[in-house]
């Protein structure tokens, strides 16, 4: 068994950013297999020696590094504690205030850690162009030495995934997310663009654009040209080539062959293919075997200049080593083939009124992937049961969409207009009136119906028997939400579909407590709860008390974090939580004195959580609480 361990890990967006609430984090690969730190254990401090591989950075040998790991997340991750300056944690200040690394030009780059001994751990910075050497130096000066490299541990499945992709379907059946789970979730490099109508080669491929540079201010002696002496230098407008996102990912697929590099097309069919790929096209012919092009093609003179000359995309900057992996033809810019690793991934949105048409041509290089519309579900599988809240009642969203699907069908005779299950975003589990009218019911009315109104029937009548036209669906002389949810309830009427009424719907606990109202005749539940067999609390108590403590117990996170981990619990509540802007937002549109939210502080921060809680969705948040070990926490039912 290797005595002494290295682990290599490719930079990702937080670990460059310069923002106190995107923290460093390291996986459970590195805190349980690496490092040897038990789940159990709250927090750890780890003491790392840099050790530069650059001469620019010799100022830094041997500088002590404190990375203080924070308690362990649900997804087995652990955070950095803000311990350095700017409110961020030390590994980050060396990273970005001492080696002056930066999310646009290091993203590529990686960082180290070598186990010399039980407690001895050695930080490096590498460079992408010295990555190949530094794992082979490491290699030959210590052979048993035991090497994970964390970039390329997806890549072992990867020859089964189809190098050109397009997933189309109609809008929101998730074509973008699934690209994201694929790619951007697992970490993996990825240049995104997105076509439109404009959208030509040289904004996909690489286009001149101007510059603003100091220059020496000279004039001509005879027929020379000579400096002025002890003149300020001036500034000149100069052009120069600027790769767009397919150079890019092509140099960047090249450099690193062992990773794969996406490039990602969003909404492909909004521009003129033919014309933006130019003679890109004949690339997208790849070998069985290979997975190399199969027809090279030469590009001009301002490409072949770019490669051979640029330092940060170009091929100028490599070693002679990273040089030697490249085909000689290919490094000199002589031609252009993609290599075996550069996976091209495009989204097509097929109700799109403005695209352009594609080829056969060009359709048979792809793989095509259909997206059916299906009920949504989470990452468990478990169906997300959205609802629409209109007229204080809730109304089935999936119930709605195949309601409406089948309208659609039958005036369009056609699948493209359909909506997804995803067409809008819920808030917690609920799509409010006022984003069903301004994302759903804009889009029947101007997108999908515009041109079919004789085959609408009773779609848009409204109770009066009139044309329920778009503008009825808002009350021009409101102050606050001008949305007529009356109208809503009208438009969801006609498409048969029943609202239910939301159990304890207007309640406020804190209004209706127990010592007040039990001699009275009411509906109100009045169950208690309790936190590992504690005192026990009613519903919002509850709620509040667990969330209080979670946040407490995990300082470094951020106002946004917050939000959006307990957010992604798809309760059915509305709006479970909320920042102070938005809680002062929401009230100030509100007409409605009750208390619908209640404050939770932790290290100087504030959220607002819902006090709307009934026996179903207080259920929910009891389960979601009990499957996630890291709260230490237990919910019981413990009295009606």
């Amino acid at each position: 068994m290797a005595s002494n361990k290295l682990r290599v890990q490719r930079f990702r967006t937080n670990d460059l950013n310069n923002n106190g609430g995107k923290q460093f984090e390291l996986g459970k690969g590195w805190c349980e297999e690496f490092f040897g730190i038990a789940p159990s254990l709250s927090e750890a401090i780890i003491s790392l020696i840099f050790k530069p591989l650059c001469l620019e950075h010799a100022s830094l040998l041997n500088k002590e590094i404190e990375l203080k790991l924070a308690e362990i997340t649900n997804r087995g991750d652990r955070k950095a504690y803000a311990n350095g300056q700017h409110g961020l944690s030390q590994i980050k200040n060396l990273f970005i205030d001492d080696l002056h690394l930066t999310e646009e030009d290091n993203l590529s780059d990686y960082f180290a850690i070598y186990k010399a001994s039980i407690n001895q751990y050695y930080l490096y910075y590498i460079p992408q162009m010295l990555y190949d050497n530094f794992i082979k130096n490491f290699e030959s000066i210590t052979p048993d030495i035991s090497i994970v490299r964390d970039s390329e541990r997806t890549i072992t499945n990867k020859n089964d995934l189809p190098l050109q992709q397009i997933f189309y379907g109609a809008p929101g059946t998730g074509k973008s997310n699934t690209i994201k789970r694929e790619v951007d979730d697992k970490k993996l490099p990825n240049v995104r663009t997105t076509f439109h109508p404009d959208s030509d080669y040289s904004t996909f491929v690489g286009v001149y654009k101007p510059k603003s540079t100091v220059v020496p201010v000279t004039t001509i002696i005879g027929k020379e040209q000579v400096l002025v002496p002890n003149a300020q230098p001036e500034k000149k407008i100069v052009y120069e080539f600027v790769p767009q996102a397919f150079l890019k990912a092509y140099t960047s697929a090249w450099k690193n062959q062992n990773v794969p590099f996406f490039l990602i097309i969003e909404e492909i069919n909004r521009g003129n293919c033919a014309q933006i790929f130019g003679d890109l096209f004949q690339l997208l012919d790849r070998d069985d075997k290979t997975k190399l092009s199969v027809y090279p093609i030469s590009p001009d003179e301002d490409i072949i200049r770019f490669l051979q000359t640029d330092n940060k995309y170009g091929f100028a900057s490599l070693s002679e080593e990273q040089k030697a992996s490249i085909p000689i033809e290919v490094l000199s810019g002589e031609l252009m083939i993609l290599p075996k690793n550069l996976y091209i991934w495009a989204t097509m949105n097929t109700s799109d009124q403005s695209l352009f048409p594609i080829d056969s041509a060009f359709k048979r290089r792809w793989d095509w992937q259909y997206m059916p519309i299906r009920e949504g579900v989470d990452n468990k599988g478990n169906k997300l049961n959205w609802k629409i809240e209109a007229n204080e009642l809730w109304y089935d969203w999936w119930e709605f969409l195949n309601a409406i699907n089948s309208q659609i069908e039958q005036a369009t005779n056609s699948e493209d207009k359909k909506l997804g299950y995803f067409f809008c975003k819920a808030q917690n589990g609920i799509i409010d009136a006022k984003t069903f009218v301004s994302k759903v019911v804009f889009y029947l009315w101007n997108d999908v119906f515009k041109d079919f109104a004789d085959e609408t029937g009773d779609l848009f009548k409204d109770s009066d028997g009139t044309h329920l036209t778009f503008n009825k669906f808002y009350d021009v002389d409101s102050n606050g939400n001008p949305v007529m949810d009356s109208k809503v309830g009208q438009f969801l009427k006609n498409l048969k579909i029943e609202g239910v009424e939301q159990p304890d719907n207007v309640s406020n606990e804190e209004e209706f407590d127990d010592s007040d109202e039990k001699g009275k005749t009411n509906t109100k539940d009045y169950s208690k709860y309790s936190i590992n067999g504690e005192e026990p609390l009613q519903k919002s108590p509850l709620v509040k008390e667990v969330v209080q403590r979670y946040l407490t117990s995990h300082p470094e996170i951020s106002v946004d974090e917050a939000l959006e981990f307990f957010g992604s619990w798809n309760i059915h509540v509305r709006t479970f939580v909320q920042s102070e802007s938005q809680y002062e937002q929401r009230k100030a549109m509100s007409n409605d004195d009750k208390k619908r939210a209640q404050k939770v502080e932790w290290n100087d921060k504030v959220i607002y959580v819902s006090t709307q809680w009934n026996k179903d969705n207080i259920k929910e948040f009891m389960d979601a609480v009990n499957s996630r070990p890291e709260f230490g926490m237990t919910i019981t039912k413990v009295s009606e």
